[in-house]
């Protein structure tokens, strides 16, 4: 998300780095006044970065990584966050007739994740647990370069206009894939229908760690290892789903789900393929649905039925215990002021801070140039 002079797929397209103080491009969603840097530790190595070799880094230096921790005997935690399946796309050659780029992305990202895989297996079949999962659906204005929502269309939301995806709190903006591999512990085969989150990650890697959990906050995870080894079906009872972008304030919690129960006191569609949006609307009482009934989110109860009037209740105490839970909890609030001196420039005489010189290979430390302030 940053100029590149190969920018890749994008829409709309961005154009790449300026090369010249006359060729600038004011477009704010194009990031194009800095040319997008590559670390390594507090080292820019390459600026702009090359994002088609991004996928072979992270394959090369992983392999690093676990080849080292093995060499040493001692345990370890690789976190990998790809920029796969975002915009801008990049696919390793031209995608072949009837496959699209994000197709070719997809498939990019498979080999990559497969390839972590072999390694980890090559140095001990059953050592290593892996987790892999996303962090939103699809965000629907980049049209074909998105993905899909398969059957989480959030179809009341769309009725209305925009779209029920990314930046949003229907089930395909918030629900996301999630596949755990560790032979010899986790079950092959085997689909849960338990609610988790990514939140859980963190509490389930300690517990298995046999460490504790910092004492003095509150998490909102679970440790999940009993769902993740097949011995229990049971994830969350009370999910909360944070405000994304499409409505209310961000951040703010506006929708839970309370079993297969889910609720919205604030809905809104973000900006759909055709740029339309949906209109910001407040519930109360709050919609609910029924996911066991309704995966596509398209027919709330009737606030008059039986089922609606059960439920409320135990919605409204759900609620309130977690807006209470939140405010009793540290709170921190984040600054995201910029200041002009930490901008990550490499040679600051230059228009995009563009390292001529910077080497392709981050390892080779003594020949790159250094983060400037």
């Amino acid at each position: 998300m940053g100029c590149t002079d190969s920018p890749g797929y994008n829409l709309p397209p961005c154009p790449p780095c300026p090369r010249h103080s006359t060729s600038r491009v004011a477009r704010k969603d194009c990031y194009t006044e800095v040319a997008l840097p590559l670390y390594q530790n507090l080292t820019i190595v390459q600026q702009p970065v090359e994002l088609g070799s991004l996928a072979r880094r992270y394959a090369e230096e992983a392999a690093r990584f676990i080849q080292r921790a093995s060499d040493s005997g001692r345990p370890f935690f690789l976190y990998l966050a790809l920029a796969h399946m975002h915009v801008p796309l990049t696919p390793p050659v031209p995608p072949a007739p009837g496959r699209g780029v994000y197709g070719a992305s997809l498939g990019e990202m498979d080999a990559l994740v497969g390839r972590i895989k072999e390694v980890a297996d090559s140095l001990g079949k059953g050592s290593t647990l892996l987790w892999f999962t996303g962090d939103n659906g699809p965000w629907a204005q980049k049209c074909e370069l998105a993905g899909r929502l398969g059957p989480f269309v959030g179809a009341w939301q769309r009725q209305r206009g925009g779209s029920s995806a990314k930046q949003t709190t229907w089930e395909g903006g918030h629900r996301v894939p999630a596949l755990v591999y560790w032979p010899g512990r986790v079950p092959a085969g085997r689909t849960s229908h338990a609610l988790l989150s990514t939140l859980d990650i963190f509490p389930t890697l300690l517990a298995l760690a046999g460490a504790a959990l910092p004492p003095n906050r509150r998490f909102d995870g679970l440790d999940v290892s009993p769902v993740l080894f097949g011995w229990s079906d049971v994830g969350h009872k009370v999910l909360l789903h944070p405000n994304s972008g499409a409505a209310g304030k961000v951040g703010a919690i506006e929708a839970l789900r309370l079993a297969q129960y889910k609720a919205f006191y604030t809905t809104g569609g973000a900006m759909a393929c055709d740029g339309s949006t949906g209109p910001e609307e407040r519930h109360q009482p709050p919609l609910i649905f029924n996911l066991d009934r309704d995966l596509q989110e398209q027919e709330p109860l009737d606030v008059a039925s039986r089922e609606y009037q059960a439920v409320l209740p135990a919605i409204s105490r759900a609620y309130a215990q977690a807006l209470q839970d939140i405010a009793a909890d540290n709170v921190s609030v984040a600054d995201y002021s910029q200041d002009p001196a930490a901008i990550p420039c490499c040679n600051v005489q230059h228009v995009g801070c563009r390292c001529h010189g910077a080497t392709q290979d981050p390892h080779l430390e003594n020949r790159t140039p250094r983060l400037c302030l």
